[in-house]
């Protein structure tokens, strides 16, 4: 594991350079990174973009280089710390050459902080901050296994669009407290927490997140972010599919069916080659005909969550059933549906099976087809979901329970069905959070 990175916060030079080559050249193998920063300014910079694991700071320091030295400005930086302005270091040692100033360590206002006695004769210093650096390396090992070896959420649910995905998933869960609409952690997402209070009272830790882009990569990456940030028990991808049952079979999807995804594959994942080293079909002749040999592999719901979905598909749909169908009739969107002269789905059902996942939008019956041949047996066609699986079957760490789960909205034939896209996604929703229920009852 990497050692622990260190700010040091002194305007005089003579004495950074004592403890540079003093103490943290000495321990050189128990520390990541020295960061000088030499007046309050430049701290306060540091501070905002970085977490360090220790902070040596001068009790006495100028605002700006060439100031006069103040304790005040010290104590500044300690404030803007304790306000949340900056982020939390994990230990602050105040080092300073002035009697006086070591007597006050009691006035600061936090506990993770001492202050140590600097002097050139006296060297009792050097050998403590040794034992808080050998104190923090062991300190942040610790906290990295237990990271790793704990859950921290109940539960995060990843969306890939936010109009008609994250919003309306957001608007149908019942949320106690949020502490975050957006997390700094995740730049490139949209990540809400807090308290999600499910249909039957549960309330449990969630993470609501938005990829805000579609695909295999924006989906491993969220999932992957999600996984190291959250440490969740469950991990959930919501959200719409289209749906791939031939229209002519004898029990066809509709739109607004919800599919939960047993398990996943990737319907472009494999080899194209030329077959001209074959013999051609019609006689001994070789021929040009390329051909696409299949390799995929299979991502998987977890064991439990799908047992939990069997069970509720098997003895209990018909209410789940009609809770769609009532969801639905309400929606924002509905009016919407009705005025494209389409039909609001009165008895939507909830299948569990296959499902393929692929980097582009098929949006056209050919290609279609061509995936229905290669797997005839699945029921979705989608994005993201076997990149789901995948991350939470390789992160390390005590495992996160998978399952993907999305509601029909096209059926991948280019025929404009934008109006369904928003109660697919709540209908994934609730299925999954009568899932929960049952798990949690």
């Amino acid at each position: 594991m990497a050692g622990i990175s260190v700010l040091v916060v002194e305007d005089n030079k003579n004495k950074y350079t004592d403890l540079s080559v003093t103490v943290l050249q000495e321990v050189g193998d128990e520390i990541e990174g020295v960061t000088w920063a030499e007046d309050f300014t430049q701290a306060y910079d540091c501070l905002k973009g970085k977490h360090y694991d220790l902070v040596i700071l001068d009790i006495r320091l100028p605002y700006l280089k060439g100031g006069d030295p103040e304790a005040k400005a010290s104590s500044d930086i300690i404030e803007i710390i304790t306000r949340g302005q900056a982020i939390i270091p994990s230990y602050i040692i105040g080092l300073t050459e002035f009697s006086d100033e070591v007597s006050k360590s009691g006035a600061y206002p936090i506990q993770y902080f001492a202050i140590e006695k600097y002097s050139t004769v006296d060297r009792a210093w050097v050998e403590k901050i040794k034992r808080h650096i050998e104190y923090l390396n062991r300190s942040k090992e610790a906290s990295v296994n237990f990271h790793f070896r704990a859950h921290h959420y109940d539960v995060v649910i990843l969306t890939a669009r936010s109009e008609n995905e994250f919003k309306p998933i957001d608007a149908a869960m019942r949320w106690g407290s949020v502490t975050d609409t957006v997390d700094p952690s995740f730049g490139a997402f949209t990540v809400k927490t807090g308290a999600w209070v499910t249909s039957h009272g549960i309330e449990l830790r969630a993470a609501l997140i938005c990829c805000e882009r579609v695909g295999l990569s924006a989906a491993a990456s969220a999932t992957s972010f999600a996984l190291a940030r959250f440490r969740p028990k469950i991990v959930a991808m919501l959200g719409m599919c289209c749906g791939l049952s031939k229209a002519d079979g004898a029990d066809p999807l509709q739109l607004g069916d919800v599919i939960v995804m047993s398990n996943t594959y990737c319907w472009d994942e494999g080899r194209y080659s030329e077959s001209n080293h074959l013999p051609a079909l019609t006689g001994d002749d070789e021929t040009d005909i390329a051909f696409f040999e299949a390799r995929p592999s299979s991502g998987n719901a977890s064991p439990r969550l799908r047992r939990a979905a069997e069970n509720m598909i098997e003895t209990g749909k018909r209410p789940v059933r009609q809770k769609l169908a009532d969801a639905y009739r309400v929606h924002d969107s509905a009016q919407a549906i009705l005025d494209a002269g389409k039909t609001l789905p009165k008895n939507p059902d909830i299948r569990m099976g296959l499902n393929v996942s692929g980097s582009s939008v098929v949006a056209a019956t050919k290609q279609t087809n061509e995936i229905l041949s290669r797997f005839p047996y699945a029921l979705a066609l989608e994005m993201e979901c076997h990149a789901v699986y995948y991350s939470a079957y390789l992160a390390p760490g005590d495992t996160t329970e998978a399952l993907c789960i999305k509601g029909v909205a096209d059926f991948g034939d280019g025929k404009k069905s934008k109006e369904f896209q928003k109660i697919a996604s709540v209908g994934s929703f609730l299925v999954f959070e009568e899932i929960i229920n049952k798990l949690y009852s």
